[in-house]
């Protein structure tokens, strides 16, 4: 079976793949006719599915956040291309891992080994000095490994990839060392801290399935407040964290965003807050623009002004 993954997707190919449904709706043609209309991802990128023929049959054999096995004909429709899909199926390893199915091919991740990550972070937290810091660090990260290895550190904005959150925890981390270093006057294991835990209340607010999605603590509480209750719980677990400590941290989750504009209770009021919500934004932003430079069109020199930073970036640029 020769797999073909979304970005190889040439026009008027036939292809066989493996694919996670995202979104799938029964629709009636002009002429009366049902077909399914579905968003299919693979690792490498997403794209529109149709399926015309023996609707009613195929329409039963999956759900949304399934994966499944697809085989078609690439199509190009008002410009873009997608796929008109004759054959679907669910797929699963007993059917079709001899097939080469591995639900690693499914979902966008990072690029880096998550437990090597794992590893730094366990290294950074062990450069803390302050006795109380490195218990908090130490249990909190310990209770929820499982979540932060697989976590996105978003749905649709930075980071939006399988162990993306995990990778977004290193990169910031490292920033809050250099930046200690650079400031004597930074407090470099609190800023440390505060900046490892900005978000850790997404180990509650999102899913780790295959379909990343929002928790209903996350839709209805939220990661910062999510966060805060998880510093709070560690402490009360481990006993004898300083209350003085606590509240900083506190702070530096509940800040993290910068502005109630922007999702947050409070402002930094202490500067390893600002410097921690100035961290988290500096690398958020480097990796949204790198995203959108890599999904430009490397034909034209920019790109479109249709993208979160509102202005057409220059793909051409020598970096």
């Amino acid at each position: 079976m020769q797999l073909t993954a979304i970005k190889d997707f040439q026009e008027n190919s036939t292809i066989q793949g493996f694919f996670i449904c995202l979104e799938k709706s029964l629709r009636i043609t002009r002429a009366g006719d049902s077909y399914l209309d579905l968003l299919l991802q693979d690792a490498t990128g997403r794209i529109i599915g149709r399926v015309w023929d023996n609707v009613d049959h195929l329409q039963r054999q999956f759900e949304v956040g399934n994966p499944i096995a697809v085989k078609g004909v690439v199509e190009r429709y008002q410009g873009s291309l997608q796929l008109k899909c004759s054959q679907v199926a669910l797929a699963t390893p007993a059917k079709y891992g001899r097939y080469g199915f591995r639900e690693e091919l499914l979902v966008p991740r990072i690029e880096e080994d998550p437990r090597e990550l794992w590893e730094q972070l366990r290294e950074m937290i062990g450069t803390v000095k302050d006795r109380h810091i490195k218990r908090l660090l130490r249990h909190i990260f310990k209770s929820h490994k499982d979540a932060v290895l697989i976590i996105p550190a978003s749905l649709k904005h930075h980071h939006p990839v399988r162990g993306g959150y995990l990778k977004h925890l290193i990169s910031t981390g490292q920033l809050a060392i250099l930046l200690a270093g650079h400031e004597p006057r930074l407090n470099r294991d609190l800023l440390l801290a505060g900046t490892l835990l900005h978000d850790i209340g997404k180990v509650r607010s999102l899913g780790g399935g295959l379909e990343a999605g929002y928790t209903d603590e996350g839709q209805l509480i939220g990661h910062i407040v999510l966060g805060r209750d998880i510093l709070l719980e560690a402490a009360a677990e481990l006993g004898k964290i300083p209350g003085q400590l606590l509240l900083q941290l506190e702070h530096m989750i509940i800040s993290h965003q910068g502005s109630k504009a922007d999702g947050s209770p409070q402002p930094p009021r202490f500067p390893e807050a600002l410097a921690a919500h100035l961290i988290d934004s500096f690398d958020g932003q480097l990796d949204l623009i790198f995203r959108e430079l890599d999904a430009a069109d490397d034909t034209q020199p920019f790109t479109s002004s249709h993208n979160r930073f509102r202005a057409a970036l220059w793909k051409h640029y020598s970096g």
